[in-house]
């Protein structure tokens, strides 16, 4: 789509919200005035309307008083043929009965006189009090009628003369309200005595009874009600589908309560074409932006096409941060797995003279503080992408206590620092949450508390709060009497990226990003941290994290006092060589791994445990070893990251192998790359379990007693540490190939180096060979060739040619194939005259290998 016309569709669609709005809003305005207005008209209507019945009420009683009045000085044998003069004088009444105080008929005229039963209504009687009343309507021959019962002077009887039922209706006739609309009058009981519709009045309708059945009814119900009630208001409803608004009030002049109101159709309103005038409008502004987006869109497309340039730039820079990020992971990783893992291996030798233990720890340190760095540009990532995921697990407050202190402890190397652990003893003993996060949150507070903590004190104090039976607060602090925060920049610690007062943290390693994350993950949790700080005296963060709470059990004061007292901390260097490995030489193992170091370091660390170990460089070579059946592997070890096939889809693929060993047999992930996923997507994909790079030897040894140790075949006896034999000394170096380091990548064993240079030798050449031909079109199939190389180069520590591959692979990602020409012919040449001089060195070499 051109930036013209998303320009024109931008605007129109500005536009278009903007005249609905405003229509919106405008019919909304102007409904609800011309509501109010009817409401107030048809009051005014139901007043006047209640006026003139009213007066026409009265004027009936006055004419029924002058009737009995000319009654009372004549003679009762008189009274017909008075009654007969009077029915001439006043055709509207169809019958003229009087009727004595015992029920008797003293004298009737007329069509429809008045039974004498009559009596027994609770208004007529009124007239035996003095009362001119009427009854509501009754049935007779002639159909309904009104009576309407009046005293005779100084007598006990009364007259009671007979009225149309649509008398009423007949006079409230006249009343139109727009075009249908009407008056109506109802009795005491909700009966309707006056309407346009005469079977409603003969019939004697009832809508708060037929509501009581039929809740069709129930609107025109509920405003008969309040009409019965005597109340003066508004009401709407429906009949025959068509919406009322009915204006009602008593009948002012009625001693019965009588109610009457207006009734009329809403399609009739005088304002009903208001809505259509406003849409007209609007339909009116919505051409008209139309034909305005088209001449404005010539304006505005130049800074669309800055936006839609700078969003594409935006966008394309993000794909290469994640597609860096990602790269890195692995990249960054591996060399760590080798650093760390070949380290852990070599402090287990108790025989290595002092200063290289020393070395060794120094080492080691390095490597986890690069790791740390590296997680915390990973973590930030994910947590940017909104790929960070918090995984619920039932976990042990005690084992998370003891490795939280067991890490921080070693950061006190000779620092005079006092390290204070106060955790509540009915803290529980077991919660549900996300292990490793909640990990992650303490260690880095306590991290930073050891960075910027010369000397003093630094407190862990952890206490709960029960929210609920399924749910805490976990309540946390730590603090330090180090160097502190100026007021001005705690509003700072959260940011990205930043550290405070950078001039006093010159000397602290650090990427900034420890606290961010930090906080990021709190908020996941639900969760709060404050800082409170004075500058030169110390610093104190508090942390409230919800968990859920899986039982009443509480870690009790003698666990407590253990934490509390370091008795479950060993020094790394010499925990690994305490660690109680089984002998386990009747299990065999398989690891699949495209990195040859890799697969020597996972290799070195099983055979600590005399078990034997077979390594295959991809997927489809395990899926052909376990589709064979022979050997019977006891588990998988399984990179995740792999040309052509990575472990995902070769786990898959095993899995879907026609047989109970190879849907069974355990499959534990090995992965370098942290930006790609976490220990919930491996056990989805058919994983047993999840080993991460670099590889912890505790968690590794965990891994291994759960799923290779077989309690038949277990042999209780502990595998002892012992210091490698002196390697044979090389003769001659290698040009091109640092010695020492590829020695010391493979721990000093030259058996290894050497597998390692013969395979480098033996394949490579042909590898080589593939890269003579490079075009565009097959650009991205020489990145992933020269990638091999490059590792390749890395595992003999050939410097130089590996420095030289990455550069190639760098450039072919990035598609710059003339910068690829320009350098691909002369790498080749100096690639193959490496070759050339590891097979001399091997043949002068060859008889070291055992």
């Amino acid at each position: 789509m051109s930036i013209r016309l998303r320009a024109i569709l931008l605007i129109i669609l500005t536009n278009l919200f903007i005249i609905m709005f405003s229509v919106s809003a405008g019919i909304i305005f102007i409904r609800e005035s011309i509501r109010r207005s009817q409401e107030t008209d048809l009051a005014v209507v139901a007043d006047i309307a209640d006026h003139f019945i009213s007066s026409e009420i009265e004027n009936i009683k006055l004419r029924a008083a002058i009737i009995a009045h000319h009654l009372e000085d004549a003679e009762e044998d008189e009274w017909g043929s008075i009654l007969s003069i009077q029915e001439g004088l006043n055709p509207e009444f169809l019958g003229m009965t009087v009727i004595s105080s015992s029920g008797q008929l003293m004298t009737s005229v007329g069509e429809v006189p008045s039974p004498s039963s009559i009596i027994d209504n609770i208004h007529i009687r009124k007239a035996f009090s003095g009362i001119t009343a009427f009854s509501s309507t009754h049935p007779s021959d002639a159909g309904m009628v009104f009576y309407l019962a009046t005293p005779l002077p100084n007598s006990d009887n009364i007259l009671v003369l007979t009225l149309p039922g649509m008398y009423f209706s007949e006079r409230l006739s006249t009343f139109v309200i727009w075009d249908t609309g009407h008056i109506f009058m109802m009795d005491e009981n909700g009966h309707i005595i006056a309407n346009i519709r005469e079977g409603w009045v003969q019939n004697r309708i009832n809508f708060i009874r037929m509501a009581e059945n039929d809740e069709s009814f129930y609107a025109i119900g509920a405003v008969s009600s309040r009409v019965v009630n005597q109340e003066t208001g508004t009401g709407y409803f429906s009949t025959d589908g068509v919406p009322r608004l009915a204006s009602f009030r008593p009948v002012t002049a009625s001693e019965n309560g009588w109610g009457m109101g207006i009734i009329a159709p809403l399609p009739e309103s005088p304002f009903r074409d208001l809505d259509r005038g406003l849409l007209v409008v609007g339909i009116v502004a919505v051409v008209l932006s139309i034909i305005a987006a088209f001449i404005a869109s010539t304006f505005v497309k130049k800074p669309f096409v800055e936006i839609a340039n700078l969003k594409e730039a935006a966008e394309a820079n993000s794909r290469y941060k994640s597609s860096f990020l990602a790269n890195m992971s692995h990249e960054m990783r591996t060399p760590l797995n080798v650093v760390v893992g070949l380290t852990d291996l070599r402090m287990e030798d108790d025989g290595l003279p002092g200063e290289v233990q020393e070395d060794l720890k120094k080492i080691n340190a390095a490597g986890e503080l690069l790791l740390g760095i590296v997680n915390d540009v990973l973590d930030i990532s994910k947590i940017e992408a909104g790929k960070l995921e918090i995984i619920s697990v039932n976990y042990q407050t005690a084992s998370l206590f003891n490795d939280i202190i067991s890490l921080n402890i070693i950061r006190l190397e000779s620092k005079p620092i006092k390290f204070i652990v106060e955790i509540d003893e009915n803290f529980p003993e077991e919660l549900q949450g996300d292990e490793l996060r909640v990990k992650q949150i303490f260690n880095n507070l306590l991290s930073n508390a050891f960075k910027y903590t010369r000397e003093g004190t630094i407190k862990f104090i952890v206490s709960s709060t029960k929210l609920s039976d399924s749910e805490i607060l976990m309540n946390a602090t730590v603090s330090d009497t180090g160097i502190g925060i100026r007021e001005e920049d705690i509003k700072k610690l959260f940011s990205e990226y930043n550290q405070v007062d950078t001039e006093a943290n010159r000397e602290i390693e650090g990427t900034g990003l420890g606290l961010a994350i930090t906080k990021r993950l709190i908020d996941s949790m639900e969760g709060e941290i404050s800082v409170e700080s004075e500058y030169g005296k110390g610093t104190s963060f508090r942390v409230c994290i919800k968990q859920g709470l899986k039982n009443d059990k509480v870690l009790g004061p003698q666990l407590v006092e253990n934490l509390r007292s370091f008795r479950y901390i060993d020094h790394k260097q010499n925990s690994s060589s305490k660690l109680v490995r089984p002998d386990l030489s009747y299990a065999r193992v398989l690891v699949v791994d495209d990195f040859p170091t890799n697969l020597d370091v996972a290799s070195g660390l099983l055979r600590k445990y005399k078990m034997q170990v077979d390594c295959v460089l991809n997927g489809q070579a395990a899926i052909n070893l376990i589709k064979a059946g022979e050997p019977v592997y006891d588990v998988i070890f399984m990179d995740h990251m792999m040309p052509e096939m990575d472990g995902i889809q070769a786990t898959k693929l095993i899995r879907e192998l026609d047989s109970d060993y190879a849907k069974k047999i355990p499959i534990i992930s090995l992965t370098a790359n942290a930006l790609v996923g976490n220990e919930e997507m491996f056990l989805r994909e058919g994983f047993n379990a999840f080993l991460s790079k670099p590889i912890n030897i505790f968690r590794l040894d965990s891994i291994v007693k759960k799923w290779v140790r077989k309690k038949e075949n277990h042999i209780e006896r502990v595998v002892e540490n012992s210091a490698p034999a002196d390697p044979a000394i090389p003769s001659g170096e290698i040009p091109g190939v640092d010695m020492d380091a590829a020695l010391d990548l493979y721990g000093g064993e030259m058996d290894i180096l050497i597998s390692v240079l013969e395979s480098f030798a033996a394949n490579t050449q042909g590898v080589l060979t593939r890269m003579h031909s490079v075009t565009t079109e097959n650009l991205s199939d020489y990145a992933v060739i020269v990638h091999g190389i490059k590792s390749v180069c890395g595992t003999i520590a050939a410097k130089e040619i590996n420095k030289r591959a990455l550069k190639l692979e760098m450039m072919a990602k990035a598609g710059d194939l003339e910068g690829v020409l320009a350098e691909n012919d002369s790498f080749i040449i100096d690639a193959e005259t490496l070759v050339n001089e590891v097979q001399k060195w091997l043949k002068t070499n060859s008889g070291m290998q055992p």
